[in-house]
């Protein structure tokens, strides 16, 4: 859930203010995505998304995939036409990769 403060998160948290709970103490769920206007980024927009804790939740890679595609629905709902990800869950969250 997003809380703001790790990895990329923190930097993007601290220029976006802050993006409204959906329940106390949860903005954004794990998969999901949220959109708020970009402040003080030269970006007009950040489009925010929580990845899975890999040592953690359930069917991690369905988590992932859905926050990145979540994401990519919020942006094109919002007539966005460039994205850039950073690598998601794979600092703090621990994300395996596979050779």
């Amino acid at each position: 859930m997003l809380v703001g403060g790790g990895a990329a998160d923190g930097e993007l948290w601290a220029a976006c203010y802050e993006v409204p709970e959906v329940r106390p103490g949860v903005c954004c769920p794990t998969g999901e995505a949220r959109i708020t206007p970009g402040f003080r980024l030269l970006a007009s927009h950040v489009i925010h998304t929580v990845g899975p804790i890999y040592y953690k939740d359930e069917n991690p890679e369905a988590f992932l995939t859905n926050a990145y595609r979540n994401s990519l629905v919020v942006a094109k709902e919002n007539n966005i036409q460039y994205v850039a990800f950073p690598a998601i869950s794979c600092r703090v969250y621990r994300h395996v990769v596979r050779a």
